[in-house]
């Protein structure tokens, strides 16, 4: 008889042990196509927080390098400020999307009609900036935007205040505003046109904020405005004290983030035994934390539902060899060859498997969705791809000759004279 009519009608004859295997089948391939679909969308959401999180680092003088001074203002460091080459330098490195730069200055702002703001100090902490929204304060998410837009480089005379401020003056968008250094001095007068305003998120006592010198200023009282408006505040004024103090870039790519300070670190024109870098991946690195830990135990989950199956398999099989032993010594003693019985047990297995592969592929698209919210996902998200298929049936065959071969070892050792004696 032809082998593989032999193997169909085994499997139609023995349909409870057919039914067993095809049940153990189509429910580890189902396991197993969900797991890889929820690894896959895992992968996925990792990457897009990569991207939409991203990360910062923070290039500032070390004032620990550098020596101290005092003039009308106090004391202050002598250590060299960042220059607008050297900002514009560590911008061009690969990997970098976006910077900013602050120009500290401590102006009193006044209205249109010449009446000063009211806020809760004497003056307001201001950083000059090229592009405020890779600011640390807003890449952070301490400060949000609400209203307008940015300060941009483009920007000759912008400026951002607080909501706070804006409704205790009753300020908008559009509003022309002027900041003076040192009124007492006659230092410029500098007309700024508020583009924008911003909310406080973060609690008013955030640790990430003291002890340094705005740490005296409540959050209300912080101002950004453009750089070129800044410039203007200290000129004819600006002491030694005055100057860019630090700088801020944001990697789209958070996992580059080592990568991309190495080679900033690597520009020869900048001493940077003047200047400290400092990494800003909080976020990121928490989240990542989580969804690694997630990964984790999906890639466990597949390999012990993988391993705990293969072992079912093969118990199953060698349970249904053995009670074969008297077909099989009858095959082997007529003069079947070990490997052509063997290629039988492997169709009717086969058989089993494509149909329950199949329709395993089928039942992972719904029970798919339904594990993935477990695990924070979405069901739309968590696609089982012809992908994911081609590989479990791939796999899925070879485990299944391996279960098969596994199987049969204890039967097959034995010549057919001393199969048959078995079962006498």
């Amino acid at each position: 008889m032809n082998l593989g009519i032999r193997a169909a009608l085994y499997t139609m004859r023995k349909w409870k042990k057919t039914l067993l295997l095809f049940c153990l089948l189509l429910s580890v391939t189902t396991l197993v196509l969900s797991g890889l679909a929820i690894a896959d969308a895992q992968e996925e959401q990792a990457e897009e927080v990569r991207q939409t999180t991203g990360a910062s680092f923070t290039v500032q003088r070390d004032l620990s390098s550098g020596g101290w001074s005092s003039g009308s203002g106090g004391s202050y460091s002598t250590q060299e400020f960042m220059t607008g080459d050297m900002i514009q330098k560590i911008a061009a490195v690969d990997g970098i999307s976006g910077y900013d730069a602050s120009l500290i200055t401590l102006p009193r702002i006044f209205k249109e009609n010449g009446k000063e703001l009211e806020h809760e100090n004497y003056s307001f902490y201001n950083y000059g900036s090229y592009n405020s929204q890779y600011h640390k304060l807003f890449l952070s998410g301490r400060f949000e935007l609400i209203e307008g837009s940015h300060i941009t480089d483009d920007m000759a005379d912008g400026i951002i205040i607080s909501k706070e401020l804006a409704d205790q003056n009753s300020l908008k968008i559009g509003d022309t505003l002027t900041g003076i250094y040192y009124p007492e001095n006659n230092t410029p007068a500098v007309d700024m046109k508020i583009v924008g305003i911003f909310d406080v998120v973060a609690d008013k006592d955030d640790q990430l904020n003291m002890y340094t010198d705005s740490s005296y200023y409540d959050y209300s009282s912080f101002v950004f405005c453009s750089m070129e408006a800044a410039e203007g505040l200290i000129k004819g004024w600006g002491e030694d004290g005055d100057g860019i103090s630090e700088a801020y870039y944001y990697v789209t790519d958070a996992a580059q983030l080592d990568s991309v300070i190495k080679e900033v670190r690597n520009i020869p024109s900048i001493n940077w035994n003047n200047y400290t870098i400092t990494a800003n991946d909080e976020v990121y690195q928490n989240i990542s934390s989580s969804l690694t830990d997630t990964e984790t135990l999906i890639t466990t989950l597949i390999i012990v539902i993988t391993v705990v199956s293969m072992v079912l398999m093969i118990l199953i099989l060698s349970m249904s060899i053995r009670s074969r032993k008297r077909e099989i010594g009858i095959l082997l003693a007529v003069g079947i060859a070990k490997p052509a019985v063997l290629l039988q047990y492997m169709l009717e297995t086969l058989l089993i498997a494509m149909v329950a592969f199949p329709l395993a592929c089928l039942s992972s698209q719904q029970v798919a969705g339904t594990l993935g919210t477990l695990f924070g996902k979405t069901a739309e998200n968590v696609i089982v791809t012809p992908q994911h298929f081609e590989l479990v049936v791939i796999a899925g065959g070879i485990l299944l000759v391996v279960a098969i071969l596994l199987s049969c070892i204890p039967v097959f050792r034995f010549k057919p004279k001393a199969i048959l004696a078995q079962m006498e």
